[in-house]
């Protein structure tokens, strides 16, 4: 007898045993079910995402950077030449058809090691938009 069976001063036959054991597999089973049953879907591809989003915040900063450089080197030489917002305000053009000029050269540099068209496509599947 155990310790506990010893207190109640009740005993436990095989068949009770046998009875207890059944009705936890049973309810293992369920468990088990109700665990896949109530499973987080899948996550979409968060690397893809990821990728994307470091793509979109390089770009912007390439943009930013160059406005902020044209500005900061028009503001300086104002300030040395004494030609109040006249060399900022050029600069500041400057540094934004820089911004720009980095923009596509990024853009067409991450557009080359994309792959082809219809490329990354399932096996199996067809690329019908051009019908």
């Amino acid at each position: 007898m155990t310790g506990a069976d010893k207190q109640s001063g009740r005993t436990t036959s095989g068949r009770d045993t046998e009875g207890i054991r059944g009705r936890l597999d049973t309810l293992e089973e369920r468990i088990a079910a109700a665990r896949i049953r109530h499973a987080a879907p899948p996550e979409p591809e968060t690397q893809a995402r990821g990728a994307a989003l470091g793509q979109a915040l390089r770009l912007a900063t390439e943009m930013v950077a160059g406005v902020a450089v044209g500005g900061f080197i028009g503001w300086a030489l104002d300030r040395f030449l004494g030609t109040a917002p006249f060399l900022m305000v050029v600069f500041l053009m400057l540094g934004a058809a820089a911004g720009i000029l980095n923009v596509v050269r990024t853009a067409k540099a991450m557009q080359t090691e994309a792959p082809p068209a219809g490329k990354d496509l399932p096996q199996g599947v067809t690329d019908d938009d051009d019908d």
